[in-house]
């Protein structure tokens, strides 16, 4: 039996690892397209390849459930085609022996998504979120760019040459116009970002500076060594943010801090508790459903089209009709036990067909088609 097990649960994991990775794949690609446009400014590629592996766990865990559930409809009905099953029932096994694997499979990632929802998720999303502000707020994410004139506002224009791998810029122009009557250009050999109690500057070395007089049309010039530029006036200041129910942990959203903003956002922060502890129990329902689409109802030599015809648009259906639940946070006394109820009630109307029980009226067309069948011939 224990080979069986193992032999059943190996022809499961294969397209439900295959179906889960692809999807991820192409999910994860367009979610790190979004980087793109940092990558282009100067973020560094392993800091780009680390935020886009940080999405990885919240695409995961939709795309698990998908795999594990097309992949058990399609192993199931392989073995259904090859007879396999077939042979293992005439053997003297049980429905509920055969189904035994799946079950375990199904169990297995169900932990796997109670671990990315509790623990790998907010921590995937708050990083990248953090690091998305630090990017965004730092200047060096504008200025870093080489070979191009970057704005740092309207009235200021910075052109970098070249940047050394130790951060280095070569080649530095800038050109000040925030006092229009007297705007100034500053040219340095090279330079960096450097941040100081005071706050950050631009040193800049070996160099000098132009200041141009518009009233008498003056041109002052002074060479230097070293020149601290100010830039603390261009760094945006982030404050205290605010965090999102997707970016916390489970015993945050259990337990959060006392303050307005969460008062008012409460029915968000409950709902995606609920999310988190309902979306796992999705794993086992959908896999009762796809057995129900392979093993429900007697053998049928024409195979089982139209029975995983149902079952699949069922377990997308309960997907759907859940998701959707996730979305209302509006009438949370009704809402929030219909979380709950729609998986296991999915779950164990599948587990009740998968085990014997059948669709009238599914059997009475097919028995129908059958006899127009045989007319016919």
């Amino acid at each position: 039996m224990r080979n069986i097990n193992r032999y059943i649960m190996r022809q499961l994991a294969v397209p439900m690892l295959f179906i889960a990775f692809s999807l991820t794949g192409v999910i994860w690609l367009s979610q790190a397209l979004k980087f793109v446009e940092q990558l282009i400014n100067g973020l560094p590629v392993t800091t780009f390849l680390y935020l886009s592996l940080l999405l990885l766990p919240d695409i995961l865990r939709y795309t698990l459930l998908l795999g594990l559930f097309f992949g058990t409809l399609f192993a199931f009905n392989k073995l259904y085609s090859d007879s396999e099953l077939i042979v293992m029932w005439a053997a003297g096994l049980s429905k509920s022996a055969l189904a035994r694997p799946a079950i375990y499979l199904a169990l297995i990632v169900t932990l796997i998504m109670y671990i990315l929802g509790f623990i790998l998720v907010p921590f995937g999303n708050r990083t990248v979120s953090e690091m998305r502000v630090a990017w965004q707020d730092s200047l060096a994410a504008v200025v870093l760019r080489e070979g191009v004139f970057n704005t740092l506002t309207n009235d200021v224009t910075v052109y970098i040459r070249e940047k050394t791998p130790a951060g280095e810029m070569l080649g530095i122009l800038v050109h000040d116009e925030r006092v229009p009557e007297k705007p100034v250009t500053y040219m340095a050999e090279r330079g960096a970002f450097v941040k100081t109690d005071e706050g950050p500057r631009f040193i800049m070395n070996a160099g000098n500076l132009q200041e141009v007089s518009k009233k008498n049309a003056k041109l002052s010039l002074l060479y230097f060594d070293q020149y601290a530029l100010d830039i603390s006036q261009f760094e945006k200041k982030s404050g205290a943010r605010w965090l999102s129910p997707d970016h916390r942990y489970v015993w945050e959203l259990i337990n959060p801090e006392d303050s307005e903003r969460v008062q008012q956002e409460k029915p968000k922060l409950l709902s995606e508790l609920n999310q988190r502890l309902v979306l796992p129990l999705y794993a086992v329902a959908l896999v009762f459903i796809a057995l129900a689409g392979v093993m429900g109802g007697e053998f049928a030599r024409r195979g089982r089209g139209r029975q995983m015809g149902i079952a699949a648009a069922a377990g997308v259906l309960v997907l759907i009709g859940g998701m959707a639940l996730f979305r209302v946070t509006s009438q949370p006394m009704l809402v929030y036990p219909l979380m709950y109820l729609l998986p296991i009630a999915a779950g164990a109307i599948g587990a009740y067909f998968a085990g014997g029980g059948r669709l009238r009226f599914l059997e009475n067309r097919l028995d129908n088609d059958a006899v127009a069948s045989g007319d016919a011939g």
